[in-house]
């Protein structure tokens, strides 16, 4: 009695298909193909979606050229080269403020709005996403104008972020309209006794 062919059958008597080997030139060929279709997609993005061509054209080019400018600045120096005030000011909040703070942060409009006593208002506005405010911050909570009264962190705010002379309002103690950026406590400062007892 014959044996079966261990390698061409396999459990009870089924045969195995044979693999079949792939050429070189079909590989290439498949490979060569999707290359194509991939180069065409992503050479026609930028104009489908502009802000791919802000990208490339804009940001990645205005990054090259600070890191070949100032090829020995620290992370933080280069962001604050390219961010500028807006950047520094959180790095001076996050600074300036307990780690368990909970910080009333300014809008949008109150970095662009300006002040009577600045000639030039030196924020631009760019930074002011909660997202990014959140991720300098922490593990500070952030509290947004959107959010103030409407969540539970804004009946715990501890901290109000000035930008502009604005968001005085929002402590409970007067404050000189001269306070034009900064970050104050919402409970008031303590202030020591001048009078000998």
């Amino acid at each position: 009695m014959a044996k079966p062919n261990s390698s061409k059958t396999k459990g009870a008597g089924k045969p195995v298909p044979a693999v079949r080997k792939r050429s070189i030139s079909t590989w290439l060929l498949r490979n060569g193909i999707l290359l194509v279709i991939g180069y065409i997609l992503i050479s026609k993005i930028p104009t489908v979606n502009p802000i791919y061509g802000w990208l490339k054209e804009s940001y990645l080019k205005s990054n090259m050229s600070l890191i070949r400018q100032y090829p020995t600045a620290t992370y933080s120096q280069k962001m604050s080269m390219k961010l500028g005030a807006d950047y520094n000011y959180i790095i001076w909040l996050r600074d300036n403020t307990p780690e368990d703070a909970v910080i009333y942060y300014p809008s949008g409009g109150d970095f662009r709005a300006g002040h009577p006593t600045i000639p030039q208002n030196p924020f631009n506005g760019k930074l002011i996403d909660k997202l990014t405010v959140v991720r300098a911050l922490y593990p500070r909570k952030v509290v947004t104008e959107e959010e103030y009264g409407k969540t539970s962190w804004s009946q715990k705010i501890t901290h109000v972020a000035i930008v502009n002379g604005k968001n005085l309002d929002k402590l409970p103690y007067p404050v000189s309209e001269d306070y034009v950026t900064g970050v104050l406590p919402v409970k008031q400062p303590v202030q020591p006794s001048t009078n000998p007892q």
